[in-house]
């Protein structure tokens, strides 16, 4: 009994061996020059730009994230928390961790307006304000750019995108 086993799994391994086909071979990707590597950075930072707003502080690093939030609660703003990006990252074993700290806040029902304003087709906003130190030591400001996201629909729903844009430049001004 033992030979015919071994006689029937030396022809089940023969007969999947001989169907079995060599695995595929990537096709060949073709090299990059320095210049289109160049040129694909250079649309990437225009892309990032286009959906991105950087403004530098007159403050320094803890009065913008402090002068900030005051601003968006003045106006009426939801502001969630403001989270240590900083310490979060030491806390993971990062040793030159730069100064960064994130407000999570939104002008109020900015969200359920736009939800309602798209029909639900875009997504919610993220509504943060990012306030960063450069390696030269000066205090920035990033966010989302709303309104060149006004600008890219059209609708009631461009009318609430504008108006986030309209209510986060006023908060700005206050740091410039």
């Amino acid at each position: 009994m033992k030979p015919l086993r071994q006689a029937i799994l030396v022809i089940a391994i023969a007969t999947g061996a001989a169907h079995a086909q060599p695995p595929a071979q990537p096709a060949a990707q073709p090299q990059m020059t320095l210049q289109q590597m160049q040129e694909a950075m250079q649309r990437q930072m225009q892309m990032m730009a286009a959906l991105f707003d950087v403004k530098e502080s007159r403050l320094g690093f803890e009065e913008t994230v402090t002068t900030l939030r005051a601003a968006a609660e003045k106006r009426g703003w939801a502001v969630e928390k403001v989270e240590d990006v900083q310490a979060a990252m030491k806390a993971q074993g990062a040793k030159d961790a730069p100064r960064m700290k994130v407000i999570f806040a939104c002008p109020k029902d900015a969200n359920v307006q736009l939800s309602r304003a798209s029909q639900g087709k875009l997504p919610p906003l993220p509504c943060r304000l990012t306030v960063f130190e450069t390696k030269e030591g000066k205090t920035q400001v990033m966010r989302m750019n709303t309104g060149n996201l006004a600008r890219a629909v059209q609708g009631e729903a461009a009318k609430v995108l504008a108006q986030v844009a309209s209510e986060e430049e006023a908060v700005l001004k206050t740091i410039q």
